[in-house]
């Protein structure tokens, strides 16, 4: 089945609404308690550069944003803890014998929404138990729709508890946004039918759009979006928090030690430090198999090369996937020179800046110490 889980609502923003109704019509009040509308009356379309901003950035939590964003892996893997816990209810066996039983398998992306928010998408799939040959099908009785079912409960289940950014801020219980779409996959299902289930080849289409889109496509592609540049500011504020009470606590460990201390490197990905795309090991083919097969077509192409006879790579393919690790390291033995230094005087501008950049924040640093020690 494939599963869609959101980030919750930090504040109100401007969106696309179904049947073409109005962004906001109904508030409580007509205006916020800055003195901004708190309703919006426009229908709008894709391509509105309203789309994704605040009706008021003050009344937007941005420390929660990007809080959220942080912990959002840490949401995915208690979700997937919570899903085996109620197939073990649902199979009356105990959780660690689940596997024996039923075991989980699945590929995710995470796709930047046009809030700078990550919502998951996952294609989640049940397998028996291993065998020697790969593993048993599952229970038959234990459907797509039972499995979107346990999916949609344990995304509503998941809560974490994160701690302070710094010591004036508060811990935050998360969660899963409140829209939890899980549809199951049916194979041969017609693809023109938006009421039935998904096919395979929807599914690989969706997966591949959203693992194309990126942070550099949200924020760097928009600069004049002042939403997602106010993320960033806020995430780089809290990376300077951060680092202003490690140093004057006599930075008694690595900053990246700490629970936030990497921040600053991630403040560019809007907070989001997780991986954009992720599988369990024995959802399909492992990336390691997949390097294997790439060293083995290269040293190929390279004998190829050298003898002048053709290799057909495509009617090669269960060779060159083969778990069999019996293969020799390719030796190149002839090298030619490629070149030396930066290609443009740009290159050079850019690395004396970095240079220069790394000296004075490694003076910053013992300066700092040295004081502390005083």
């Amino acid at each position: 089945m494939f599963a869609t889980l959101t980030a919750p609502s930090f504040g109100h923003v401007h969106g696309k609404r179904d049947n073409g109704r109005a962004c906001r019509p109904h508030a409580k009040s007509p205006r916020c308690e800055h003195g901004r509308p708190a309703t919006c009356l426009a229908k709008h379309e894709d391509g509105d550069q309203l789309l994704g901003q605040p009706l008021c950035w003050e009344c937007y939590d941005y420390g929660s944003h990007i809080v959220w964003q942080w912990w959002a892996p840490e949401l995915w893997r208690r979700l997937t803890i919570a899903l085996k816990r109620l197939l073990a209810q649902r199979l009356d066996v105990r959780e660690a014998k689940l596997n024996h039983h039923v075991t989980v398998q699945y590929s995710k992306v995470a796709e930047y929404q046009r809030r700078g928010l990550i919502h998951f998408h996952a294609l989640i799939r049940l397998d028996g138990p291993k065998t020697d040959e790969g593993f048993a099908p599952a229970p038959e009785w234990l459907t797509a729709q039972h499995l979107a079912e346990m999916v949609e409960d344990a995304a509503r289940s998941v809560r974490f508890t994160a701690p302070p950014v710094f010591g004036d801020d508060g811990e935050r219980v998360l969660a899963f946004g409140t829209q939890v779409d899980s549809q199951p996959v049916k194979v041969g299902h017609r693809t023109d039918d938006p009421n039935g289930p998904l096919t395979p080849e929807q599914v690989a289409g969706y997966l591949a759009k959203y693992s194309t889109k990126s942070a550099t496509d949200t924020v760097d592609g928009e600069a004049s979006n002042p939403h997602l540049s106010r993320v960033q500011a806020v995430a780089a504020e809290f990376a300077t928090l951060v680092e202003d009470e490690w140093v004057a606590a006599g930075m008694p460990c690595e900053l990246k030690e700490l629970t936030y201390g990497l921040l600053g490197k991630w403040h560019t990905a809007l907070g989001f430090r997780g991986h954009f795309a992720t599988k369990s090991r024995r959802y399909s083919i492992t990336l390691g198999a997949l390097r294997r097969a790439r060293r083995r077509a290269q040293s190929l192409l390279a004998d190829a090369q050298r003898t002048g006879i053709p290799v057909d790579l495509a009617a090669m393919e269960a060779q060159l996937l083969a778990d069999d690790e019996d293969e020799t390291t390719l030796v190149i033995g002839s090298w030619s020179f490629a070149g030396i230094g930066w290609d443009t005087e740009g290159d050079v501008e850019l690395a004396r800046a970095a240079a220069a950049r790394a000296r004075e924040y490694a003076q910053h640093r013992a300066e700092a110490k040295r004081v502390n020690q005083q």
